[in-house]
């Protein structure tokens, strides 16, 4: 039973709100998710994606992302479970389970499904990480996905629309963290959409100049974008390096449930 229909909410309800029914479960085949990230060290004129990597980001064209790991031995985590959600080969959504190995965590173990697309991981533990956890390859040899120690949990704005899904994006956000030597005279944040479904390059959605404080640009009607559409931020410092938080959030609705062209 869902949150919604312990809580007695239903389409009937007096509640009217939106941001609170959706993430409720009161609409079947509609749900929601919060992207945020950060890259605490863009390199000078160097376009970087948002997210704890700290380089550019790179999309692979198959289900290369198999392997987990610790970059150091973490005795704590030993056995835990780290959460991960992507899209497996196919484009459709997969949360799964994978567990650290048991005598030395910077083994390497395998995922159960192979993933093309990794938007989100979550350590399972009351331990708190103390050594990056990482999604790779085979030959670990790139890095998709990492969490940084005491995150626990992934920070990308990234995020790819799974298949036989439709998302709308209501507003993204953007903030300058200061730091010594990490002050750029000019800074373009980027919102980026690539439509692997058509085959199309990425799109330049929405920038903003920002070198200090923050932003927050709402988007009324709401962006729409197809399956299989990569949707990321990006920032481009010149001067000096920056570190950059950044996010969006994104309604989604299953076209099954709703039908309608993807």
């Amino acid at each position: 039973m869902s949150y919604a229909a312990k809580a007695g909410i239903s389409h009937r309800s007096p509640v009217t709100d939106l941001g609170f029914l959706i993430p409720a479960n009161v609409y079947d085949g509609v749900s929601c998710i919060n992207k945020f990230g950060r890259n605490p060290n863009i390199a000078i004129g160097v376009e970087e994606e948002i997210w704890d990597g700290s380089v550019a980001y790179t999309f692979p064209a198959t289900a290369l992302m198999t392997k987990l790991n610790t970059t150091a031995d973490i005795v704590g985590m030993r056995g835990e479970t780290v959460e991960i959600q992507g899209l497996d080969g196919n484009w459709e959504l997969v949360t799964q389970n994978v567990v650290l190995d048991a005598s030395n965590t910077t083994t390497l173990v395998t995922l159960e499904t192979p993933l093309i697309r990794c938007f989100r991981m979550k350590f399972m533990s009351s331990v708190v990480g103390s050594s990056s956890i990482t999604l790779v390859n085979d030959g670990d040899t790139a890095l998709y996905a990492n969490i940084e120690p005491g995150n626990n949990q992934t920070q990308m704005a990234i995020y790819t629309v799974p298949k036989y899904h439709v998302a709308y994006l209501t507003n993204y956000y953007a903030h300058v963290n200061p730091g010594t030597n990490l002050d750029p005279t000019s800074m373009p944040i980027s919102l980026w959409a690539t439509d692997n479904a058509n085959g199309h390059a990425r799109q330049l959605k929405h920038v903003v100049g920002l070198v200090s404080g923050g932003v927050q640009h709402n988007f009324y009607p709401y962006l729409r974008f197809t399956q299989q559409t990569d949707i990321f931020m990006s920032a481009q410092p010149v001067g000096k390096a920056a570190d950059v938080t950044a996010g969006f959030d994104l309604v989604i609705v299953d076209s099954r449930v709703y039908g309608g062209e993807q």
